[in-house]
C-alpha cells in the first residue's frame, strides 16, 4: 500500500514538473501565465493540463487564421492591383499627411456621395440599389434587426433568385430564421469572427456593402426596436458613394469575403462613370494593425483651429486622451458630443468619465439625449473622418473597421450643421453643472 502510494506521487510529481516545462516553453515570453497555469497544474492536475492544451489549441487555430488572412490579402493585392484606378491628384502637404499615415491609401478624385441622415431615407435608396443589381452584392454587416430587415432580406431573396451573386457576411448574433430563409435562397451566409473566444481578434464592425462595384454604403443597420419609436431620439448619419473611391472599398469588401467564405472569388472591376466633381475622398480599412488609431492621432495633430468629435463611444486610447488635451491647452476648439442612451450599458460610465475630463480643462462637451449611431470627426472646417470605427480601446485594436478621410466643403459643413442642431437636444457638462447633470444622466439610465 505504502508503495502505491508512494509511486503516485513520484508519477502526479513528474507529471507536473513535464507539464509546467512544456508550458513554460510556450508561455516563455507571458510571466502572468505561467504563474496562473502552474498553480492550476499543481491543484488539478491532469484536468487543468487538458483545459491548457484545449486553450491552446484555440489560441493557435487564431493564430494561424491572422496569418491566412494576412498571405490571401497579399495574393489578391498582387492580382488586382494593376486594375486599380489610379489617379494624378495633386495634393497639399497636410492631405499628403493623412495619405502617408494611411499606409498610401489611394486618394481618389472622381467621386460622388450622398449623406442620409435618416434611417428610412437609407433603406429606401438601399432597396433601390439592391434591385437594380445585375452581378454581386457583398452585404458586410455586424448585425441586424430581424424585424426591420425583412423589407431589405425580402430584396435580397429575389435578386438572388434572379441569379445575382450575394454575399452576406455578419459578425454578431443574428436570427436563426433570417439566415436559414438566406441560405434557402441560395445567397451564401458567412459568419466573419469564427472563434468566438475571449480576446478575439477578427471582430467585424466594417458594415460595408458593395452592389456591383457600382455602388457602397457605409451604414450601421444593428437597429433596435426600442430605436425605432418615435418618443426616442436618434442621431444617425449614413453616406452612399460612388465614383473611384468604390474600388477602394470594392476590393476590401471582396477581401473579406475571401477570408470569411475561405474561397477565393474572381474580382471584376466594372466602369466607372466620370463626374469631375473634385470631391477628395480616401478609405482606408484596418485589418490586424492598428492604422485606424494611427490616423485618428495624426488628424489631432494636424489641426490649427478646431476638432469635432461625434461618437458613438468616446473611450480613447492614452494617446488620443492626450493628445486631445494638449488641442485645449493650445487653444484649439474641442468640440466633443456623446450619447446619453446607449445598448452597451457596460460602456456608458467609462464613456461619460472621459468626456468630464475633457470638460473640466475647457473642451466643449455635450450628452446626446438619445442613440447615436454613427462616428465623425471635423479637424478645422477643412477634413471629415467618417466611418464604422469606434474609438474604443479594445475596438480600435481588435476589431475590423474602416473609415474615410474626406475634403469637401458640402460634407464637413453637414457634419458641422448636424452637430449644431444636435446641440439643441443635449445637456453641456461643464464643472459647475456637473452636480445637475449627473442627477439628470441617473434618471435617463434608469
Amino acid at each position: 500500500m505504502l508503495a502505491l502510494q508512494i509511486i503516485t506521487i513520484v508519477f502526479l510529481i513528474l507529471s507536473y514538473i513535464i507539464m509546467t516545462s512544456i508550458m513554460i516553453i510556450f508561455e516563455r515570453d507571458k510571466p502572468r501565465n505561467l504563474i496562473i497555469w502552474s498553480i492550476v497544474f499543481l491543484f488539478t492536475s491532469v484536468v487543468g493540463y487538458c483545459i491548457y492544451i484545449f486553450s491552446r489549441s484555440i489560441f493557435y487555430k487564431k493564430k494561424k487564421s491572422l496569418s491566412i488572412k494576412q498571405q490571401e490579402d497579399e495574393v489578391y493585392l498582387n492580382l488586382i492591383q494593376n486594375d486599380i484606378v489610379n489617379n494624378d491628384v495633386s495634393t497639399n502637404e497636410e492631405l499628403y499627411q493623412f495619405n502617408k499615415m494611411a499606409y498610401n491609401a489611394k486618394l481618389t478624385v472622381n467621386n460622388t456621395y450622398t449623406i442620409f441622415d435618416k434611417y428610412n431615407e437609407l433603406k429606401a435608396d438601399l432597396l433601390s440599389e439592391i434591385n437594380e443589381a445585375k452581378d454581386y452584392i457583398i452585404f458586410e454587416v455586424t448585425k441586424v434587426n430581424k424585424y426591420d430587415f425583412s423589407d431589405i432580406l425580402q430584396a435580397l431573396i429575389e435578386r438572388a433568385r434572379g441569379g445575382v451573386k450575394i454575399k452576406f457576411i455578419y459578425d454578431s448574433l443574428i436570427s436563426r430564421k433570417i439566415l436559414k430563409q438566406m441560405r434557402d435562397n441560395n445567397i451564401k451566409v458567412h459568419r466573419f469572427s469564427k472563434h468566438n473566444t475571449i480576446g478575439r481578434v477578427y471582430a467585424n464592425k466594417r458594415n460595408l456593402i458593395s452592389i456591383d462595384g457600382r455602388v457602397c454604403y457605409i451604414c450601421n443597420l444593428d437597429v433596435k426596436n426600442n430605436q425605432l419609436i418615435d418618443k426616442y431620439d436618434i442621431a444617425d448619419t449614413f453616406i452612399k458613394f460612388s465614383g473611384d473611391i468604390v474600388q477602394e472599398m470594392n476590393i476590401s469588401a471582396h477581401q473579406d469575403a475571401i477570408f470569411a467564405g475561405n474561397k477565393f472569388i474572381e474580382f471584376k472591376n466594372p466602369e466607372i462613370e466620370k463626374t469631375y466633381n473634385n470631391s477628395k475622398i480616401m478609405y482606408v480599412a484596418n485589418e490586424y494593425s492598428k492604422d485606424i488609431e494611427l490616423l485618428i492621432i495624426n488628424a489631432i495633430c494636424l489641426a490649427k483651429e478646431s476638432i469635432q468629435l461625434q461618437l458613438e463611444e468616446f473611450i480613447p486610447t492614452e494617446s488620443i486622451l492626450s493628445l486631445l488635451r494638449f488641442a485645449i491647452n493650445s487653444n484649439i476648439e474641442v468640440r466633443l458630443m456623446v450619447p446619453l442612451k446607449t445598448n452597451r450599458h457596460s460602456k456608458y460610465f467609462a464613456s461619460r468619465a472621459y468626456a468630464k475630463q475633457l470638460a473640466l480643462i475647457g473642451a466643449n462637451v455635450y450628452l446626446y439625449d438619445g442613440f447615436i449611431r454613427f462616428n465623425a470627426i471635423t479637424i478645422d472646417s477643412k477634413y471629415s473622418l467618417f466611418g464604422s470605427f469606434i474609438l474604443d480601446r479594445e475596438h480600435l485594436s481588435t476589431g475590423v473597421q474602416n473609415i474615410v478621410i474626406i475634403e469637401d466643403k458640402q460634407a464637413v459643413d453637414h457634419f458641422i450643421t448636424k452637430f449644431d442642431e444636435d446641440i439643441n437636444n443635449s445637456y453641456r457638462i461643464s464643472n459647475a453643472k456637473y452636480m445637475l447633470l449627473r442627477e439628470k444622466f441617473f434618471k435617463n439610465f434608469v
